[in-house]
Order: structure tokens, then sequence, then C-alpha cells
């Protein structure tokens, strides 16, 4: 028998421990008999994911140890260190965690959760079939693998949101899962609703304009290790078999460059599993009132090549939302139908102990035949088109990613993306003057992006430690446009931008004392934008732009009161490079000045240790925000991008779980906040005070879930939640200057689940609220001031998963 991690007895498809537990027990050298468990051994195992502490201690000690719990590389253990018994160190490793070890025969160890102790009930109180309790939640230490160097939630020294199928901030685990739905989970998020694809995404304010452009987005969207896009919009990926969404608020310059000014959001999706094979398949049918209906279905299957060594994870999905948007000059019913097709495929082999290589590919396909604006004055949900404006992308992200761990601590990360996306666009621009005169208005759009970025890093206690790093970024857009009859298009002067980005950068923290820790840190970025205005996609002539090298600094406080509350101050800047860009009018460009960033924050972070109790947080946040960059449309209907002045965003957040009973959870969330363009350039001198656009001063969301046993082997939970977004305008003067939001949208829910069957129902927009989520749509239209984007009308939805 091999001494090490043992997986033998456990249920194949519940097994989650991280690839470096089966590594241990692959390449542990094989005894005649397992090693005796209260023999002492001179042991040191380093503070850090208790998955791989659990390994690191089995090839130490020799100890048999198991477990099929999920979640161990999500906490943080202490460690052990000096001549100790296999039990003595196990006692030091989970001594704080939800877990603890329980003694087998032959000197072997199962690591399960701890047993909640609960009061005994007077007999005659006693049912006579007491039910199945809920099932019991201990909260283990959840880390934040967005930080680059795995750092626990509470001693982070920043804002920041998870989102996780099923948590307190959640996602639905389905194919009718995307970034719709994480947005409308926690108000920090915001965002435009031109449709999927071609949204700008927002961080706690940090917004530019409504519409999207040659410019970076001021919300730099990562899966994996690797960025999704380095100019544009977001590209509105599938969520379905991502563990969790990690969004770090402000600026992070020094971990992430260029970009990152409003905040990072993080996909992270489920790794292959290299102990057993897995599957699920879910889908759903949609109803929406006054629409088409839709549907979604996916599938999983997870399947080990060799245990332990070699493994393949791939998924797919389709996703069809019905129309529910009409067009009464076409004589159309339900024309803003969209379909996504896509799937990844990942490959994770573990060639040596402590090395993981996974390599993937991620493929979407988005098709809209129109635009899912309606016009004031039409009617319910119409509008008045001459022409079809349908939209489309093809997305493609390939990514390599080698980790390297040690029994130490030090841990190595070499990741390499690479992204491919088109996507092609049509804007009726039929002038009021001819309205019989059909006009064309298209947008064609070709990104490539080539990443890459090495790191070294040791995670210490108590959110000590420190990380250094070389970046790479090359990056390659193309901007083209085309306008006139629909048979007789001609082309109009566009841009293609190449940027070469070379960073060093690194982070330290010191644990003053175990209650204090200081984080320190710095980015060196070497950056160099060349454009070439063009007619057509191909070009060779780059007009050279200016070399700048610019440092970001970052500094963070994290002070721990009690066991369970800490506060954190915190400073970081960034900035997003200039370039060549589209200027008003047809046929100019001009050059775009780079945009900096400066924040300052404070806040207080709470966590629940244990089933019951509160979760919560609270901040302030200061930002100074210098020479915005703006992709805006002048009154004709024409895209230009400029630098539109600066501004001070003074922001307020709170959010809170609670938990005050078994089965019965309550969450809140909400943000505030004041915005004002000061200082702009002289020729937008009338948004002088205007807010930023897409910003609204005050968001709210809350919910409360239920859940409860059925019989012995069932379990049901029903949930309900609200959500207000405040007023916003499109832009900051006339005529963006249009209000929006300013609306509240109900959903219900419930889950009926048996062994790994699943049902659920869901009703979105419970009072059919119509609402206004982007005053915009057609910018060709926009003068006439009566486009308006409404909530998907109320929607049922009834859907199944079976999991292997």
């Amino acid at each position: 028998m091999a001494a090490g991690v043992w997986l033998g007895a456990m249920p194949v498809r519940k097994i989650n421990l991280a690839v470096s537990l089966i590594a241990a027990t692959l390449f542990t050298p094989s005894l005649s008999t397992p090693a005796d468990a209260a023999e002492r051994r001179a042991l040191a195992v380093a503070p850090g994911p208790l998955d791989r502490a659990i390994a690191v201690l089995a090839q130490q000690s020799g100890v048999d140890i198991g477990s099929a719990e999920p979640g161990l590389s999500r906490v943080m253990t202490r460690g052990a260190r000096g001549r100790l018994t296999a039990a003595a160190a196990l006692d030091q490793m989970l001594a704080g965690t939800p877990y603890t070890a329980q003694r087998l025969g032959g000197g072997s160890f199962r690591i399960v959760r701890r047993a909640v102790v609960r009061q005994p009930v007077a007999r005659e109180r006693q049912p006579k079939r007491p039910l199945t309790p809920p099932p019991v939640e201990v909260s283990p230490e959840i880390i934040v693998t967005a930080t680059k160097r795995a750092t626990s939630r509470l001693r982070f020294p920043g804002a920041l949101t998870i989102l996780r199928p099923a948590s307190a901030v959640n996602i639905r685990n389905d194919a009718a899962n995307g970034m719709d739905e994480a947005i409308a989970a926690t108000p920090i998020l915001q965002s435009t609703a031109l449709g999927a694809g071609r949204n700008k995404l927002f961080i706690r304010g940090v917004a530019d304009s409504s519409f999207t452009g040659p410019t970076q987005s001021t919300a730099n969207v990562y899966f994996g290790e690797v960025p999704v896009a380095y100019n544009g919009p977001e590209p509105g990926l599938n969520l379905y078999d991502v563990d969790q969404v990690e969004v770090l608020e402000g600026p992070q310059g020094t971990l992430y460059g260029a970009g990152a000014i409003g905040g990072i959001v993080r996909l992270v999706p489920h790794a292959v599993d290299l102990s057993g094979v897995s599957a699920n398949v879910s889908g759903g049918v949609s109803a929406t009132k006054s629409g088409d209906p839709g549907g979604d279905i996916a599938g999983m299957v997870n399947i080990p090549i060799k245990a332990g060594v070699a493994g393949v994870r791939a998924v797919g999905y389709r996703v069809v939302e019905g129309g529910y948007i009409d067009d009464i000059r076409r004589g159309l019913r339900n024309v803003n139908r969209v379909a996504t097709t896509g799937g990844r495929l990942d490959v994770r082999v573990v060639p040596a102990s402590g090395w993981t290589v996974d390599a993937g590919v991620v493929i979407q396909d988005l098709t809209a035949p129109d635009l899912q604006y309606a016009e004031r004055g039409m009617g319910s949900l119409s509008r008045a088109s001459l022409l079809a404006q349908p939209f489309s992308q093809q997305y493609f992200l390939g990514r390599v990613v080698v980790d390297r761990r040690w029994e130490d601590g030090l841990h190595l990360v070499s990741a390499t993306g690479f992204v491919h996306r088109d996507a092609e666009s049509r804007f009726d621009a039929t002038r009021p003057i001819r309205p019989n005169a059909p006009i064309a208005y298209d947008t064609d759009e070709r990104s490539r992006l080539f990443s890459h970025e090495t790191r070294l890093s040791r995670a210490k206690p108590n959110g000590a430690g420190w990380l250094v790093g070389v970046a790479l970024i090359h990056a390659r857009d193309a901007y083209a446009r085309k306008y006139g009859e629909p048979d007789k298009l001609r082309d109009i002067v566009g841009v293609t931008n190449r940027t070469l980005d070379a960073a060093v950068f690194g982070e330290a923290g010191l644990a003053i004392s175990p209650a204090l820790t200081i984080t320190a840190g710095a980015r060196l970025t070497h950056q160099r934008t060349d454009g070439d205005p063009i007619a057509k996609l191909k070009t060779t002539t780059y007009i050279r732009g200016l070399s700048s090298t610019r440092l970001d600094p970052t500094l963070g406080v994290s002070w721990l009161l009690t066991p369970t509350l800490a506060a954190y101050a915190r400073y970081q800047s960034g900035f997003r490079t200039g370039g060549i860009t589209v200027a008003p009018g047809v046929g100019r460009v001009t050059d775009l000045v780079r945009d900096t960033i400066h924040v300052g924050e404070i806040g207080l972070r709470k966590e629940r240790h244990g089933p019951l109790g509160l979760s919560a947080s609270m901040g302030a946040s200061l930002t100074d925000w210098r020479h915005i960059q703006a992709d805006l449309v002048d009154k004709s209907g024409f895209p230009f991008t400029t630098n539109l002045g600066n501004s001070h965003i003074y922001g307020l957040e709170a959010s809170a779980n609670w938990v005050p009973l078994s089965g019965l959870k309550i969450d809140m969330a909400m943000f505030l906040n004041e915005t004002r363009v000061t200082d702009p350039d002289p020729a937008l001198r009338r948004q002088v005070g205007a807010r930023l656009p897409n910003t609204p001063p005050f968001a709210v969301s809350g919910s409360v879930g239920y859940d409860w046993s059925i019989g012995t082997d069932a379990r049901a939970s029903v949930d309900a939640g609200w959500r207000y977004v405040g007023r916003s305008t499109v832009g900051t003067q006339a005529p963006l200057d249009v209000s929006q939001g300013e609306y509240g949208s109900a959903h219900l829910g419930g889950t009926w689940t048996r062994n790994n069957v699943r049902l659920t129902a869901t009703v979105e927009n419970v009072f059919d609220v119509k609402g206004d989520r982007f005053a915009g749509g057609n910018p060709f239209a926009l003068a006439a001031r009566n486009e308006y984007t409404p909530l998907r009308p109320r929607t049922f939805r009834l859907g199944g998963s079976i999991g292997w």
C-alpha cells in the first residue's frame, strides 16, 4: 500500500481535493506497511491552502489521509512545524477551520466537517419522526485568488465581492446564466444594455460612456489567469460550470496593469477533476409575457485519462432568449431574439509532484437579428425602423497555465493567453428628412490579443507574503466603418491600434503583528500604442505612437479587530492607454490622451464563523479621475472618442448576509455615490456639473431564502429577491443627457433536489415592470430622445439538471 492521500472509499463524484492531493499519492514511495501514526517525526508543513498542506503532511509522515469534503482548496491553514505525530500535526493544521480529523484503523485519518453541537430538546417536544436537518453550512475561510497570492477574504485590504452558485450573493448554476445575472446580483456592478457582446461593464461608478468603441473598458474581465479582451465591450461569456466570480473593486494597476481603472471581474471555472468521472446535464424552457419562448441546454463531462495524472473537462451550451420587441414599421414581432452557442475544453496534466499544467479553449458564437430598444409613442414594447439592426460575434480564447508549488509555500504561475474576437453590427442611419430612403451604418471589429504573465509568490497567514512578476501584452484592435445605402456602402475612416505593454510588478505584505498587516507594491509599465487611420481592416503602416513609462503604486493596511472582524484601508492607482482614435465628424481621427485614476478607501469586513450569524462589510471610497476617455456620438449619430474632462467619485457601499436560523438566509447590498464632471474639454463645456453616465446615485438589492428537508432524501428551497436601480443618464450632454433607470424588479424562485436530480422554477420581473435599463439603442435616433430599453417582461422558467 502506498502511504499518502487515499481516495478509495470516497464517492467518485464528490471528490473535490486539489490535484496536489492525488499527486502526493502517486509520487510517495511505496512502503510495505503504513507508517505508525503515533510516531513522532520532523515535520515542516508551510501555511497555505488546506488541500496542499494535507498532501505535504501525508508525504512527510507516511500516513494515509483522505477526504471527500468540498472546498478544502479555499481554506487556509497555519501549517505545522516540529517533531510531531501525524495526529498532533493535523490538530495544528485544522485549528480554526471547519474541519477535523477522524482516526481510522491502520493509522489512517479522514478529514470531515466538524459536527455542530445542538442543545437537547425536551422529550415531550421531540417529533415522532424528526425531519432531516438542513445541511450544516459551516463557513470556511474564503480565499480570494484574484489577488494573485492566496489571501483570505477577511484579511484582504480592499473592497471585493464574490459571487457563487447557491451562495449568499449568487449566480445560477445552469446555462441561463451570464454576466447579466452577475450584474443583477450586486449593485456594485453596472452595465449598459445594448445587448450581449456589446455591453460595457462598470464597477463602483467608474463609468466613462454608454457606447462601445476603440477605448479600453474601465473594468477588465479575466477568465482564470488570462484577460478576455483588451479594448472594446465585455464579450458576454456564459457562466455555466463557473465556480465563482470575483470582483475586485477600484483600480488594480499594480497587479493587472493598464485598463483596470474601475476594477477586475475574474471568472473562475471549475478545474479538471483527476480523481473520477463526473457529468452533468441541465436544461430549461422559458415563457415571456407578450414575447417568444426561450430555452437553454448545457452539459459537462469530466474524464480522468489517468487517475491523478491527466484528465479532460468539456462543457457545451446553447441558449435562446425569446424576443419581445415589435417593429411596427416592418410589421415584425419579437425581433430582438438572441442565440448563444459555445463550449469549453480543458486539459489538466500533473507531470510530477507539485507541477500542474492546464490548457484550454473557450469558443462562443452570438447572434442577434435586431436591437432590443423600443421607442416611446409607438405602443407598448414597439419601435419603427426601416432596417434590421443585427449583431454577430465570434469569440475564441486559448490559454495555457503552468503551476508549480513547493512544500515550503513557494508558488510559481506562468499563464499565456490568446484572444480572437470578430464582431459585426449594423445601425439604421436613415435620416428624418428622407424617412423612406434607407441608410445603413456598419461596423466591423477585429481584436487580437496575446498576453503572458509569470509570477512567483509565497502566501503566509494574516495576509502576509509576497509576489514578483513580469507581464507582456500585444494587442491589435481594428475598427472599420461603412456608411450609405444598404447596397452601395462606402468605406469611411476608422482606426487600427497596436499596443505593446511590458511590465514588472511586485507586492509584499508584512505582518507587523498577528493582527496588523501592511501591504505595499508597485508596477512599472513601459507601453507604446501605434495607430493607423484606416478605410479597410488590413493595414501595414502604423503611425508610431509616443512611448510612456509609468509607475503605479499601491498601499494597503489590514487590522484584525476580533477573530471575525477586520478593518482595512487602501490606496491604488491605474491608467488607460491613449492612441489614435476616431474624432467628431466623418473621416477624421485624433490623438487620445491616456486617463489616470487614484483611489483611497477604508472599510470594515465581518465574517461568519459557524452555521448561524452575520457576515457583512461596509466601505467608503474617494476617486480622482483625470482626462476621462469616452466613446460618444455626435448629434448626427456618428461615434467618436475624446477626453471629456475630470471627475471626483464619492462612494459608500454595504452588504450583509444574515442566517438567523438554520435554513433561513437574508441578504442585502447597497451602493451610494456622488459624481460630477469637472474641468471639461473646452468643446464639451456644457457638461460641467453633470453626473457621469450610467452611474445611479443609489442602487440596492435584497433577498430572502429558506431551505428545508422533505423526508429523508430530498430537499426544497424558496427564495424571493428585489433590486432597485436609481436614475442615471446615457451621457453628460445633449443629446445624451436622457434619463434612464429608476426602476425596481422582483424575483421568485424555488428548487427541489433529490440525490443528483434538481428541478427549478423561477419568475423574473414578477410585477412586469417596464422600466428603462438603457435610454439608447440606435445612436442615429438618439436626437429624438424617445429611445428606451425595457426590462424583459415577466418571464417564467422551468428547469432541471441531473448529475452523475
